[in-house]
C-alpha cells in the first residue's frame, strides 16, 4: 500500500494542472522517453505491413448499488467507432475476456488519485484497460502513464464521439499536437514566445518539427489547448501566429487536436507509424493474439418467434427466439409497445447470450414490435434486424381451457379471404358453446352459440365478410375458451 500512495500522490501532483479541463482530456503533457527516441531515428524502429489486432480490457463502473453502467448497446456504438478511426492506421482491436462491471461510487466518480487506485486495484496485464465513468476526473478522459490505463466518461463516447481514439492515441505514445500549451491560453493580440512551459514552439515553416510540439512533422503548429469548433475547411476560426509572425489556422481533422469531434477523423502518417513502432516494440506483449474473431458473417438475425402479427394467447411469460449467428457471443433485443397514433414506446431493452429471451410483464390488448442486434468481441458494427410484430388480446387475462374440449384443429391455414374454414374438435359430455371471431385489437367480429354434442364434431366457417389478416376462432363457455389462429390471404 506505500507504493500505492506514492504513486496516488505522484499523479495527484504531475495532474493538478489539467484538473480545470472540464470536458477535455487531463492526460499529464509529457513525451515518453521512447517517443523521443523514436523520432530521432524511426527507419530503426521494427515495422510490419500487417493489421494489429489489440486487446482491450472493458471495466463498466457503476455505483455501489450497481446503477449507472454504460450500456451494452452503447458500448458497441463506441467500439464500432474506435475501430473505424484506427482503420486507416491497420490497428484494430478486440475485446479480451468478459465485459468487467465494478460497482464503485468513488471510481465513478473519481479524482486522479481515486482513478490510479482503480487502475491499480483491476487492470488486467497487456490489454488496453479501458474505465468507462460518470466523471473521470472532470474530464471527457485521460491516460494514466502511471497505471498504464484509459478512463473515459460516458458522456463523451457517443457513437460520433472521438475521445476513445484520442485516448488510446495517447496510450500509443501520441502527445497533444499543441503539446506544451496545456493548461495556457493562446493569446493571438501578444507576440507568441519562442518557448512555452519549456517546451519549444513550433514554427509553421517547419525548421524545428522534429524538436517542438509533438516532434511530428506532418502534424502543423497547433497552439489551441481549449475545445475548438472548425470551419469549412475542417481549419480553427481562431488564427494563430508562430514565433516568427507567420499567420496559421489548426488542422480541425487530427484526432489529436482539440478540435470538435465533427471536425476530426484522421491520425497522421507520421503519427500512426510511431503508434505501430510502440506496439512492435515496447507493447509488442499486446500482441499475443493476431488471430481474433472477425466480423460476424452474417450479422443480421433471423427472427423466429413471434412473427408475422402472431396473436400471444399467454402474456405471463413470452420466449422470443431467432436464429443463432456463428461466432456471436451475444445479443440486443429491443422491445416495443405500439401505441395508438403510430408511435413506439421502448418497453425494454435485454442482453443474452443465447438465441432466445424470456419477457415477462406484458400487457394484454396491445401491439408490439421486437428486433435482435448480434455482435462478437471483434464487431461491435453490427445493426439490428427488422422488426416482427405480434399482438397481445383483451381476453387474455385469468382464462382457462374449456373443460372437457380436445383436438381443436383448423383447416386450411392459410386461407384465402372468402373461403369458408372448417374447426373440429372432440368434447367428453354435451356442451353449449359459443364461437368468436376475434381481430388482433380484441374487437368481436362474429358471435354465434350452438350446441355441441358429445364426442367428434366440426363446424364449417364463412369467412366473406373478412379481409386478409390475422385473427382467432375462440370457442367460449362460461368457464373457460380455447382458441385457434386464423390466417387468411
Amino acid at each position: 500500500m506505500k507504493q500505492l500512495s506514492l504513486i496516488i500522490l505522484f499523479l495527484a501532483i504531475g495532474w493538478q494542472i489539467n484538473a480545470q479541463q472540464v470536458e477535455g482530456c487531463a492526460t499529464p503533457p509529457v513525451k515518453s522517453e521512447w517517443l523521443t527516441e523514436y523520432q530521432q531515428n524511426p527507419a530503426a524502429y521494427p515495422r510490419s505491413s500487417e493489421i494489429l489486432y489489440v486487446p482491450i480490457t472493458i471495466h463498466l463502473v457503476g455505483t455501489d448499488v450497481g446503477n449507472g453502467y454504460f450500456s451494452i448497446e452503447s458500448l458497441l456504438d463506441a467500439f464500432c467507432t474506435l475501430q473505424s478511426d484506427f482503420v486507416d492506421s491497420e490497428i484494430q482491436f478486440f475485446i479480451e475476456g468478459d465485459i468487467r462491471y465494478i460497482d464503485n461510487s468513488t471510481y465513478y466518480n473519481h479524482t486522479f488519485g481515486e482513478g490510479a487506485e482503480m487502475m491499480y486495484f483491476h487492470n488486467i496485464p497487456n490489454t488496453i484497460n479501458c474505465y468507462i465513468v460518470s466523471d473521470p476526473a472532470g474530464a471527457c478522459g485521460y491516460f494514466s502513464p502511471g497505471q498504464d490505463g484509459v478512463a473515459l466518461a460516458k458522456s463523451c463516447m457517443g457513437v460520433n464521439d472521438h475521445t476513445w481514439a484520442h485516448e488510446i492515441g495517447h496510450f500509443l505514445s501520441l502527445p497533444h499536437t499543441f503539446l506544451g500549451w496545456e493548461g495556457t491560453d493562446y493569446d493571438y493580440s501578444s507576440p507568441t514566445p519562442n518557448f512555452v512551459n519549456n517546451f519549444p514552439v513550433e514554427r509553421l515553416d517547419g525548421s524545428n518539427c522534429n524538436q517542438a510540439a509533438d516532434g511530428f512533422c506532418d502534424t502543423e503548429p497547433d497552439y489551441l489547448s481549449f475545445r475548438w469548433p472548425c470551419n469549412g475547411e475542417l481549419l480553427s476560426n481562431q488564427p494563430q501566429q508562430d514565433p516568427t509572425g507567420e499567420e496559421f489556422r489548426s488542422d480541425g481533422t487530427l484526432f489529436m487536436s482539440y478540435a470538435n469531434d465533427n471536425c476530426s477523423s484522421r491520425f497522421s502518417g507520421e503519427q500512426t507509424g510511431a503508434m505501430r513502432a510502440n506496439l512492435l516494440g515496447p507493447r509488442a506483449s499486446f500482441l499475443y493474439n493476431q488471430n481474433p474473431p472477425q466480423p460476424l458473417d452474417p450479422s443480421i438475425a433471423t427472427l423466429v418467434s413471434p412473427v408475422n402479427d402472431e396473436l400471444i394467447t399467454e402474456v405471463g411469460s413470452l420466449e422470443l427466439s431467432w436464429e443463432a449467428i456463428p461466432d456471436a457471443v451475444g445479443y440486443l433485443v429491443d422491445l416495443d409497445l405500439m401505441l395508438p397514433n403510430g408511435s413506439a414506446y421502448n418497453f425494454g431493452n435485454y442482453h443474452t447470450s443465447t438465441n432466445s429471451y424470456v419477457v415477462t410483464g406484458l400487457v394484454s390488448d396491445k401491439a408490439w414490435r421486437w428486433s435482435v442486434r448480434a455482435y462478437n468481441l471483434n464487431d461491435g458494427c453490427t445493426t439490428y434486424s427488422g422488426f416482427e410484430q405480434f399482438t397481445t388480446g383483451n381476453f387474455l387475462t385469468a382464462t382457462q381451457e374449456v373443460e372437457g374440449l380436445s383436438a381443436l384443429s383448423l383447416f386450411p391455414v392459410p386461407q384465402s379471404a372468402g373461403n369458408q374454414v372448417q374447426l373440429s374438435w372432440s368434447m367428453v359430455e354435451s356442451k353449449d358453446l359459443q364461437l368468436r371471431i376475434i381481430n388482433l385489437t380484441g374487437q368481436t367480429l362474429y358471435t354465434e352459440r350452438f350446441f355441441s354434442p358429445a364426442g367428434k364434431n366440426s363446424k364449417q366457417i364463412n369467412t366473406n365478410d373478412l379481409a386478409a389478416g390475422v385473427y382467432v376462432l375462440a370457442l367460449e363457455t362460461e368457464n373457460g375458451r380455447s382458441f385457434k389462429r386464423l390466417v387468411l390471404k
